[in-house]
């Protein structure tokens, strides 16, 4: 079965070397509709911007009604067959900020 993609998602990473704590920001777009929601800076580490990502596109209502709680939003990709890509960079404090606000 060939992969759909039907977002893509663009986080940026930021480790403060000084407090040793992990943060990020996610975009997540829509391809249909190119319509984009910006999850801003956040602390999270390994890959809690997948979580951050998930919970937004199911509060803005981007994922069918089956994955809208925080219990199911995980399978969505799963039984979906992985329709989001994800484009994750480390970066500076100033870029993972940047990259959480609406232009």
């Amino acid at each position: 079965m060939k992969r759909k993609i039907k977002f893509i998602a663009n986080a940026v990473k930021w480790f403060d070397r000084v407090n040793g704590n992990t943060y990020h920001s996610v975009q997540v777009t829509r391809c249909s509709d190119g319509k984009t929601i910006y999850c801003p800076f956040t602390y999270g580490y390994g890959s809690h911007y997948q979580y951050t990502a998930l919970s937004a596109m199911a509060e803005n209502r981007f994922l069918p009604v089956k994955y809208r709680s925080d219990r199911y939003c995980y399978t969505y990709e799963r039984e979906s067959n992985y329709p989001i890509l994800w484009n994750v960079s480390e970066g500076k404090k100033k870029e993972c900020i940047a990259n959480g606000k609406e232009v």
